[in-house]
């Protein structure tokens, strides 16, 4: 088995959850994370991420070399879709159904999809930065991408047109890489991870981003899953680093997730006491008391 699980993800008002990761890794759990069994896609390169829109049992998986996976069955079979591009794509986002969506990745890489993934169009973007995550807050016309050396892109305009954001970039370095991208509740407050900065903070749909204070300087962080209500988030990163907050960011505890690996992916289901963290050395951990204790999963 790869030892590296990119991502995770958890499907709205169920225990139902995907995971991918190298080597052409796919994973499911119907208990909430607390046990895996082993999927089979057609794919033998690395996977980065995985999302199953809606409740649908249609999912999608993206990796290297242009790599787009279909399944139409809840992941019991899957088959290979043709983007057209043979760059590695890091990020998959369908945001309310499984026929709209979008991949994105190396060299400011990001295409559309209007029919499921049948075909896909090459978006307009203001960056050739690898694009390392996405979102799309309340449906496909607003997003936002991030990446490398300070990338944040927004388009307002279903993906036709990407702007940079990064002259809104107030007090962090130019070089920061920014991982992880995540909007609670709207398009208007947002949070970012990046790998030197720890956490970046928009009150303005992306007007302006600030790094928020630590008091301690935060490692490279990879993931993050904030409530609906903004206030209550967490973090992950390198080294089993687990973070949380109540007040928006404005102050964090450090938890102990009972891993010393780099975590890449953390997601919580719509309980809010549910939640899943994926990383290296093939960590799989899972929270049922809204993650202040995890406990290992097992790969059935």
């Amino acid at each position: 088995m790869a030892n590296r699980i990119n991502s995770v993800f958890t499907v709205e008002d169920t225990f139902l959850a995907y995971a991918v990761g190298d080597n052409g890794l796919a994973l499911t759990s119907s208990d909430g994370g607390a046990t895996w069994r082993r999927l089979a896609p057609p794919f033998a390169g690395n996977l980065y991420t995985v999302c199953f829109p809606g409740q649908g049992e249609t999912g999608y998986a993206c990796g290297d070399s242009g790599t787009v996976l279909k399944t139409e069955d809840g992941g019991r079979n899957w088959r290979l879709l043709d983007p057209k591009v043979t760059l590695d794509l890091r990020v998959v986002k369908f945001p309310i159904g499984p026929q709209v969506g979008f991949v994105a990745g190396d060299a400011g890489t990001i295409l559309r999809t209007d029919d499921g993934g049948e075909t896909w169009d090459k978006l307009v973007t203001a960056t050739e930065e690898k694009i390392m995550d996405m979102n799309f807050p309340s449906d496909e016309t607003t997003g936002y991408a991030v990446g490398p050396n300070g990338t944040l892109l927004q388009t307002t305009t279903g993906g036709d047109v990407w702007f940079s954001q990064a002259g809104n970039l107030e007090g962090a370095m130019l070089s920061t890489s920014i991982t992880a991208v995540f909007f609670p509740a709207g398009d208007t407050v947002g949070f970012a991870t990046t790998n030197n900065s720890g956490v970046l903070f928009t009150p303005d749909g992306g007007e302006a981003w600030r790094p928020l204070k630590f008091d301690f300087l935060p490692p490279p962080l990879f993931s993050l899953d904030f409530r609906s209500d903004t206030m209550e988030g967490f973090v992950v990163g390198a080294e089993g680093t687990l973070l949380r907050t109540f007040n928006g960011g404005e102050s964090w505890e450090r938890l102990d997730a009972g891993a010393d690996a780099d975590l890449f992916s953390i997601r919580f289901f719509a309980d809010g006491r549910n939640g899943i963290i994926a990383g290296d050395e093939r960590t799989l951990l899972f929270s049922t008391d809204g993650g202040q204790t995890w406990t290992p999963s097992r790969i059935l």
